[in-house]
């Protein structure tokens, strides 16, 4: 009885530190889980007013809903389950939807150069601007230049008779901490000027040797003048320049216009410009346009027709890049794919090399190895020029070698990637199938094309649709190989035959010469992100149709 009573005890003893051990370890869990919780809502309540001074709606909305899940999440019990999650929601929210809304938005405004600011943002630089008044122009004046014991620099400034200003000079740096110069007509007695105690005038040639500094120093006069040394002279006083920071636009706030007090003229709003006696003042301000930038596409002949063009072959490329890589990627895959072939990985290996190099390093080789006049192409394809007697091709200088060239480097960079995934799908593919096959009398041509192609394309097409989407918007192997060239002779916008949709557009609205239109080019890229919607949707259901026939085999 006496053993069975400690051994009770003992299991009293322990149950409580075990429960204390638990009291502790959730109570710190909690104190770091608050900690780190009041950091996130100190930055979110430091981004808030940050948003809302720059106007940043959206990205005020992104900040409040993420702020709002994550204190939902981590402060109840009940919604626990879910910060698991929640980092994923994050992270889609910030880098998927919130860049697709964002793109939308923009499509549907007039986002371009010189109307990236918002109204107010605009009003604030246009009232930065300053004006030298008339009567100021060209005034020049006396200088004398001086310097204490400190080596301080001291400008003496005779305006006229009356105005003798005196004061330190000092650099930009300096000039909202300095005091205004002083009137000090005692600096000269009879007309001649008399160095103050405890300074000492520069010479001209001190002044020369000194004048890089010199240039950069002002006198304040008043918080709009300044006096600045214009000409040093060697014998007598240097002359100096009058410049003026007089505010050239006030915004009348009650007119909704700004004045301009160089010419005292009201400027109205006019759309989303202020305009000044017929000529707008830049910069304007980003505004809602609603469906402007899509009907300039549609409805300008000068941008319709290169986009049909462009469209086409956008098609093209990106729908024979997909079969002629996925056709050498399969025929290397069905080669390789024999048990008891020797040297089997090492081949393996060395068709997965170009997969291994980043992209846009292949696209910059390639477009060495094509240059018509030093090629290794060309060269190495001489001896057959000669024979054929024809002309050496002249790579990315004409409309087909163009287009062959850009589908024969990106044949080569994909083929690694769908060697890759063919190989893994035919070893999935059962071999009692094809043994079956053989039995029944077929030859090879009929067991590939009635079992293990259509079984191939059941685990395959959703690889093969995404790289369609890829292809169609493969910016970085245009841009670097081709750079969307030859131009379109005669066409009326910066457009070539290797150009496709995303590099037009990149043409069109960003390296046109008429400044960036991203509004342009957010509509753009909303309809390639609707086409390749329409043919993954259609793409899908086929795939859908190969796995109810071939999907239980």
């Amino acid at each position: 009885y006496g053993d069975h009573r400690d051994l009770h005890k003992e299991y009293r003893r322990q149950r409580q530190m075990c429960i204390r051990d638990r009291y502790l370890s959730m109570t710190l869990s909690k104190i770091f889980r608050y900690t780190l919780l009041a950091i996130f809502n100190a930055l979110i309540v430091y981004a808030v007013p940050l948003a809302l001074t720059f106007e940043s709606w959206f990205f005020l909305s992104l900040i409040l809903v993420i702020g709002i899940l994550v204190n939902i999440v981590y402060f109840t019990d009940r919604f626990q389950p879910m910060k698991w999650i929640l980092p994923g929601m994050i992270f889609m929210l910030s880098f998927v939807v919130f860049p697709a809304v964002y793109n939308t938005y923009v499509s549907f405004t007039n986002w371009s150069t010189g109307h990236i600011l918002t109204k107010t943002q605009a009003i604030g630089v246009l009232e930065d601007r300053v004006f030298t008044p008339d009567d100021q122009k060209g005034l020049e004046f006396e200088m004398y230049i001086l310097q204490d014991l400190d080596l301080n620099f001291y400008y003496v400034a005779n305006l006229d008779s009356e105005n003798i200003l005196f004061g330190k000079a000092v650099s930009d740096d300096e000039i909202f901490s300095t005091s205004y110069a002083t009137h000090e007509p005692s600096l000269f007695i009879n007309g001649e000027f008399s160095t103050p105690d405890g300074y000492y005038q520069l010479s001209g040639k001190e002044q020369i040797a000194n004048s890089t500094t010199l240039q950069e120093l002002s006198l304040v006069i008043d918080k709009n003048t300044r006096a600045q040394l214009y000409k040093i002279s060697v014998f007598g006083a240097s002359t100096g320049r009058l410049t003026s920071t007089s505010q050239l636009y006030t915004y009348d706030e009650m007119n909704d216009a700004l004045f301009n007090n160089a010419t005292n003229t009201l400027c109205p709003v006019v759309k989303d410009n202020f305009e000044c006696e017929g000529k707008e003042i830049e910069p304007g301000w980003r505004v809602y346009v609603g469906g402007e930038n899509y009907s300039k596409l549609f409805s300008s002949q000068r941008i319709r027709g290169p986009l049909g063009v462009v469209t086409k072959w956008t098609f093209q490329f990106a729908l024979l890049s997909v079969i002629f890589s996925f056709a050498v990627g399969l025929l290397l895959s069905m080669i390789l794919n024999k048990d008891g072939l020797k040297f089997q990985r090492i081949y393996r290996a060395v068709f997965i090399l170009p997969y291994a190099i980043p992209a846009f390093v292949s696209a910059l080789v390639w477009k060495g190895l094509l240059n018509p006049d030093y090629g290794v192409i060309n060269s190495w394809l001489g001896p057959l020029y000669e024979m054929l007697d024809i002309e050496p091709v002249k790579w990315l200088k004409t409309k087909e070698s163009a287009r062959s060239a850009v589908l024969l480097v990106n044949t080569w960079l994909g083929f690694p990637y769908m060697f890759l995934i063919t190989t893994g799908a035919l070893q999935s593919i059962p071999k009692e199938l094809i043994e079956a096959a053989k039995v029944d009398g077929a030859t090879g041509i009929q067991s590939f094309w009635r079992i293990t192609f259509p079984l191939l394309m059941v685990s395959i097409s959703p690889l093969l649709i995404g790289s369609f989407a890829f292809n169609f918007n493969n910016f970085t192997l245009i841009f670097l190989l081709s750079g969307g060239g030859p131009p379109i002779i005669g066409s009326e916008v910066s457009v070539g035959w290797t150009d496709i949709l995303i590099s037009f557009t990149y043409k069109l609205a960003i390296s046109g010469g008429r400044g960036n239109l991203f509004g342009l080019a957010s509509s753009v890229t909303i309809i390639i992100f609707a086409l390749v919607l329409i043919i993954s949707a259609i793409s899908f259901r086929y795939t859908k149709r190969l796995e109810r026939i071939y999907g239980n085999i």
